[in-house]
Order: C-alpha cells, then structure tokens, then sequence
C-alpha cells in the first residue's frame, strides 16, 4: 500500500488543504462518543482505586476536560475493522493514561500553569507530590495493562511506556545543544508518536483484524501522532494562551528546540543565527515573541505545515484503503481537523 507515497502531494491537496466545510471536534467523534463516555467513566472509577487520601488528586489528574484523542483513534480504527470485545474499553483507557501521566510530568519540567484552561497540577499540589502522582499514574497503567486478557496486548502496552520515557529522556539530553533533524524525529516518534500509534494498533486488534490491518493503521497512528506533535510545537510559538488553552512559550524557557526553531536555524543567515541563539540561550516564554520577525521572514510556520501535511497523507493514504464505514470516515475527519488547526495558526 505504502509503495505509492510519491503521489501523495496530489492527494493531500485535493482532500486535506481545499476542502473549505469546517470540521469540527464533535464531527470527528461523533460515531464513538458511547464509547468515549465509557472511557470517560472507566478513568474517574480508576481515580478512586488508589487510596482515599488520594482521591481527590487524583479524580483531578484523571477526569479533565480533554478531547480523548487517543481513546478516539483507539474508537475509530476498532470500528472500522469491525466490533470490541469486553476489554476495549479499559485497554483504552490504560492508553490515556500512559499519556496523562506522561503530561504531568511534562508540566513539570516544563513549569507550565495552566492546561486545558485548568491550572496544572503541579501548579495546585506542587512539584514533588506532581511527580510522584504521575509515577502512581503510570505504575496502575502497567498493572492495569497485565489484566486485558492477552500478554501481548500487555507486553505493546509497557513497550509504548517504556518509548515515551525513553524519548523524554532523550528530548532532556538534547536541551543543551542543537539537535539534528533527524534527532528531532526521533524523539517526537518516541515520546509521541509511539502512543499515537498503539492506539491505532491497538483498537485493530480488540476489533479481530487481520494482522496486516493492524500493523497498517499503526503507521497512521504514527504518521498522525508526528503530525500532531509538529502542530503541538507550533502553537507553543505561534498561538496564544486564551486559544490553546495552556502554557505557551515553554518550550523555549526549558532548552527544547523543536521544528520551527531547528528550521529557522537552518536558514537564517550567519548573524541572524547569532540573535536567534541569544534568545534561545537565554529563553524565557515571554522572549519567545523575539523570534516572530526571523521566523515569519522565512516562512517557517508554512515549512512545518508542509512537512505534517506529508505526514498526513501518509495517514490518509491507509484511511482510505479501509472498508467505508463512518469509523474509517472519521479517521480522514481527523487529519482534515487537525489539518485545519493548522490553517487557523496563519490567521493569528
């Protein structure tokens, strides 16, 4: 299927950049809302099977206002393969919450106040009991993975842990210097693309697809997930905190040099590239501002855009290989959505 990538260019523009009707959230997720309200229900149940004393903290950390996004990619690649068994719902579920612990953390290292228009945890309870909350998080994730009725379900569920910590880990090391591209992709692949991609995968295998169904739609979880992490590095610089919701700039203040950086150092000229490293050696969120002028000069938003655009075709190219369905339908809703999440950062 993936042998015919050269005429994506053609594809993506027909279906990702003119399409002029607006997609909206609610439009993604429409045909496994049930199954999302379901999820929603499973993470508050597992808030409280810690102890009481956490109880609080930890509805907190569970039961936020977020889309669900990967439980819905989970949902929309099972339902277009065929139907769940009795275990998809909690399998989902550990998914979001590999993926939430690894934001509490995140706010952490990166001293962000606010997400989802909430205050962080971190913010409310403090940095250490943060930490130690995420760690909890994750351990009942792993517990939680060994009681799906399937090791190997188990054993993609840990591996994923394992790669987001890896890339994490990566993304740290790599904040006293300029990492390559190639670097850069990697870790983005690790940290997110990884979980993106089981939840892909994993929403084939509790539907009983076919082995070569599953192994595809987890190249469009990855190819979403790089996707998505690319627009997530771009709203940090060129969206505002009453749109996103969250802490911006704090990419910057904590040494991560992401793709609009790693492509603006690439063109700026010799002294341009010097101002640019003074800002980035001594960044702060509100410095951040500094580097619009270098960064409209050469169009990086638009070069970001193009490259997740790539990404996206590669992910429509397998959406549309699916049985028609209005689960394989939402899967292309999704890459238009996220695609014009995109289009609406060049307004700003």
């Amino acid at each position: 299927m993936l042998s015919a990538l050269a005429q994506l260019a053609i594809e993506k523009e027909s279906y990702l950049e003119k399409t002029h009707v607006a997609i909206h959230w609610e439009d993604v997720a429409a045909c496994v809302e049930p199954f999302l309200e379901s999820v929603r229900s499973e993470l508050l149940a597992q808030s409280q099977s810690f102890v009481p004393e956490l109880s609080e903290i930890s509805a907190y950390a569970l039961s936020g206002q977020g889309k669900l996004l990967r439980p819905a990619v989970f949902a929309l690649s099972g339902f277009s393969c065929g139907t769940f068994n009795e275990y998809a719902v909690k399998a989902a579920s550990v998914v979001e919450m590999i993926h939430l612990a690894s934001l509490i953390h995140d706010d952490v290292i990166d001293e962000a106040e606010t997400r989802r228009k909430q205050p962080t945890l971190s913010r409310v309870w403090g940095n250490r009991t943060a930490v130690l909350l995420g760690d909890c998080i994750l351990a009942h994730a792993a517990f939680l993975s060994l009681h799906l009725g399937s090791q190997e379900v188990s054993h993609k569920l840990l591996s994923s842990a394992r790669c987001i910590c890896i890339g994490e880990t990566l993304q740290s090391l790599h904040s006293d210097k300029v990492p390559s591209l190639e670097e850069y992709f990697k870790v983005i692949a690790l940290k997110t693309g990884e979980l993106f991609a089981l939840a892909a995968e994993l929403g084939a295998v509790f539907a009983n697809a076919p082995a070569e169904t599953a192994s595809e739609l987890r190249q469009y979880g990855l190819s979403l997930g790089t996707s998505y992490q690319i627009y997530d590095d771009c709203v940090d610089i060129f969206s505002t905190e009453q749109l996103s919701g969250k802490s911006l700039g704090t990419d910057l203040s904590s040494g991560k040099r992401t793709l609009p950086v790693l492509l603006l150092l690439e063109q700026a000229s010799e002294s341009e590239q010097k101002q640019i490293s003074s800002i980035l050696d001594n960044g702060t969120p509100e410095r951040t501002q500094e580097l619009l002028p270098f960064l409209n000069k050469y169009s990086i938003l638009q070069s970001c855009i193009s490259t997740a655009q790539s990404e996206m075709g590669i992910a429509l190219q397998i959406a549309r290989s699916l049985p028609p369905s209005e689960a394989q339908q939402g899967l292309m809703k999704l890459l238009q959505f996220l695609s014009q999440q995109f289009e609406k950062l060049k307004s700003l």
